[in-house]
């Protein structure tokens, strides 16, 4: 086939060290929830990350917490580390509603 674009396989592929802070950073609402998520839904509507240096190793740490503001919104805002310590900060906004 002329012009086709080859398939390409990540399964071979280890995520960079800027790939496993998104994920981890990304993954704050989750780990710090405060609101059963059976009575509630709190929905993170932008992910900022904030790094002081470039992340050394494969291994990503967070501390994370919520906090939930009047009017159905909220924060979620995590410290991230690597092995050597603090590499930067990640925020998240929450939309809160109560279900049912």
């Amino acid at each position: 086939m002329s012009g086709a674009t080859p398939a390409i396989s990540l399964r071979d592929e280890s995520p960079s060290s800027y790939q496993r802070v998104a994920v981890a950073a990304d993954s704050g609402n989750g780990i710090s929830a405060i609101l059963d998520p059976r009575s509630y839904s709190f929905v993170n509507s932008d992910l900022t990350i904030n790094l002081l240096r470039r992340p050394r190793g494969e291994w990503i740490c967070l501390d994370a917490r919520t906090y939930l503001g009047p009017h159905g919104c909220g924060l979620a805002e995590s410290a991230l580390y690597d092995t050597h310590g603090l590499i930067g900060r990640a925020t998240q906004s929450l939309a809160l509603n109560r279900r049912g």
